[in-house]
């Protein structure tokens, strides 16, 4: 496996979830094995590279990669859920994202505080996800922006996303960047 072949992979759904987006469909990587062990590897180097000592993913597709990685790289997994997911006290905040609105929460007592994270997701867009997740880590749990990257399968670099991160002083790795 390498960038093109995975690239190749990728379907593109039109008008998907509503008219004027393109949605770019990772199905076909958890279809093929190979390719998904391939996303996962790299990703878990990725996360060595930085000295990640957690991992945050969130709900859902992101759960698929954060899992795997956490897994291959044996560091405790944070997930971070749409409301009403998560029991206990939980800290939330509210963002906007390509074609709607959302809240993400992550568990109060997380140990999350003094670590370095890798948050891991399947596409990176316009950020809006990972932002909020991004103020809850520096926020409540007062990590700063350098502790923090964004591990992406995909990149739609010409969505803004990665530019918005790295504004904030969090930075981000990916297997396949998109500019157009």
């Amino acid at each position: 496996m390498d960038n093109a072949k995975l690239r190749n992979l990728i379907r593109t759904v039109t008008d998907w979830p509503k008219p004027g987006v393109n949605f770019f469909d990772i199905c076909s990587i958890v279809e093929q094995p190979d390719a998904f062990a391939w996303t996962v590897n790299r990703l878990a180097v990725a996360c060595g590279a930085f000295d990640a000592t957690a991992i945050v993913c969130p709900d859902a597709r992101g759960f698929l990669w954060g899992s795997a990685v956490a897994y291959a790289t044996k560091l405790p997994l944070h997930l971070a859920r749409k409301p009403g997911k998560l029991p206990g006290k939980l800290v939330t905040q509210t963002y906007e994202y390509e074609y709607d609105s959302a809240s993400i929460s992550l568990q109060w007592e997380s140990a999350l505080a003094g670590k370095r994270v890798m948050l891991v997701d399947d596409v990176l867009a316009t950020g809006g996800t990972a932002l909020a997740i991004v103020d809850l880590l520096t926020g409540h749990f007062a990590l700063p922006p350098e502790n923090i990257q964004v591990g992406a399968v995909i990149n739609l670099a010409f969505l803004g996303g990665e530019t918005r991160l790295k504004a904030r002083g969090v930075s981000v790795a990916s297997l396949l960047d998109y500019h157009e």
